[in-house]
């Protein structure tokens, strides 16, 4: 086969144009992703100095250049490595090359406007292959660093962890309100959490500043369930969706409350003190108190708390606490207890005598001041110290008589109090004339 002339003049002008570098081979229409970059160290900080290695060659062109973009990066400063020939990095062992950024993040952060001094998010530096003037891309190779925060990164997506409970614990009856919560870690994670039980949906919610969302759900049906929560971050590429621990579920046929705690008279079991009933009940919308002597429910004491008046010495009390719902009643009784004596009434103002103290007159005693009210009074003269008989002698006033004349006279005041201990004192001594 014969080539014409002109057809070999066509073929040398090309291969000129193109020796010249006049001749445009067009590009790819958009540049491949030829693999994932290697960081090295795995983390780091502001600090840091950088390098990445890549798996293999460029598929095409002589040189390289790095990019690095995310928050706060201007398009026209992404670059961090310039247009660079390709042979002015080591080959490593996987085929590839290994690139060392001429500067720290810290560094680059001042180049842009404003300088960058803390980084955010995910952050994607490219090694982007090209020719020899920069103006042709081909293939590239891309990896990302996740900044948890203004300076700390790593060069792996963050991990999210979700942690469910559910109240009460492992059960609960039909309609009653299950309570739960979800918490999500590390805090901060833009997001929302699905609770789930099994494939259903329950609700979808965001977690709280504290890292925790809560769900509170009556539509659980009788039987069991398995319970999660599926934590999807706002952004994806920078954190990985977690899925919680499996809760196991019971919904139980509704029934009368059951006992969990029963129920005790706590506090002093003492005159004077006040008691006060406790129990705790599952499934029970409301509790009833009453309040039981000697076995017999006290008329009007439906309180949670009971006052032991003078009247309960010793007699055995007991209260209680009877759990109530639409389905029934559960009663739970307290063991009984003795009442003690209450403590005697304390003294404030001793008694004084009052009067002329001669013989004919009549003279008197005050009662003296104490701790309790309610008191009764019984007085006691007496004679330098000994007992005066006679009824006359065990009143509140005293006459005189003429055996009193030249001793000391004084007056004891006796106080009582049903269901305390009694108490006295003694006035002082004043001398008969």
């Amino acid at each position: 086969m014969k080539t014409s002339r002109r057809q070999i003049a066509s073929v040398v002008t090309v291969c000129g144009l193109v020796a010249a570098g006049l001749f445009a081979v067009s590009a790819p229409a958009q540049a491949a992703v030829l693999g994932s970059l290697k960081i090295a160290p795995g983390s780091g900080n502001l600090q840091t100095v950088i390098s990445v290695s890549t798996p293999g060659q460029c598929d095409q062109g002589s040189n390289i250049k790095v990019i690095i973009s995310g928050a706060g990066v201007q398009s026209a400063t992404e670059n961090i490595v310039g247009n660079t020939p390709i042979t002015s990095y080591p080959t490593n062992l996987d085929g590839g090359f290994d690139i060392e950024f001429p500067s720290t993040l810290a560094d680059y952060g001042t180049t842009q406007s404003p300088a960058l001094t803390s980084f955010s998010g995910r952050y994607d530096i490219s090694v982007i292959c090209k020719n020899s003037f920069g103006a042709t891309t081909y293939g590239t190779f891309t990896g990302s660093l996740y900044f948890s925060s203004g300076s700390a990164w790593t060069s792996t997506k963050p991990a999210t962890t979700t942690t469910l409970t559910a109240t009460p614990a492992n059960s609960s009856y039909q309609g009653e309100n299950v309570h739960l919560e979800a918490a999500v870690t590390p805090l901060g994670v833009a997001g929302t959490v699905q609770f789930k039980d099994g494939a259903v949906d329950l609700g979808s919610l965001s977690p709280a500043p504290t890292g925790v969302a809560s769900l509170d759900t009556t539509a659980l049906t009788v039987g069991p369930h398995t319970l999660t929560a599926v934590f999807t971050p706002t952004d994806a590429l920078s954190f990985g969706e977690s899925t919680s621990n499996s809760v196991s579920y019971e919904i139980l046929t509704p029934a009368a409350p059951s006992v969990i705690t029963g129920a005790s008279a706590t506090g002093t079991y003492k005159v004077g003190y006040t008691l006060a009933c406790g129990a705790t009940f599952q499934g029970a919308s409301s509790t009833a108190y009453a309040w039981l002597n000697n076995g017999v429910a006290i008329s009007g004491q439906t309180a949670s708390t009971f006052y032991l008046s003078g009247s309960y010495y010793n007699r055995t009390i007991s209260c209680r606490a009877t759990g109530h719902n639409t389905y029934g009643d559960t009663p739970s009784t307290s063991a009984g207890h003795l009442i003690a004596l209450g403590s005697k009434p304390t003294l404030r103002k001793a008694p004084v005598i009052s009067g002329t103290v001669k013989v004919g007159k009549t003279i008197l005693t005050s009662k003296g001041t104490w701790s309790l009210s309610g008191l009764t009074y019984s007085y006691q003269w007496k004679r330098n110290g000994k007992s005066i008989a006679g009824s006359g002698a065990r009143k509140i006033s005293y006459k005189v008589v003429a055996a009193d004349k030249g001793k000391y006279l004084t007056c004891t005041v006796t106080v009582r109090k049903t269901g305390y201990a009694s108490n006295s004192a003694t006035t002082g001594r004043k001398k008969a004339a």
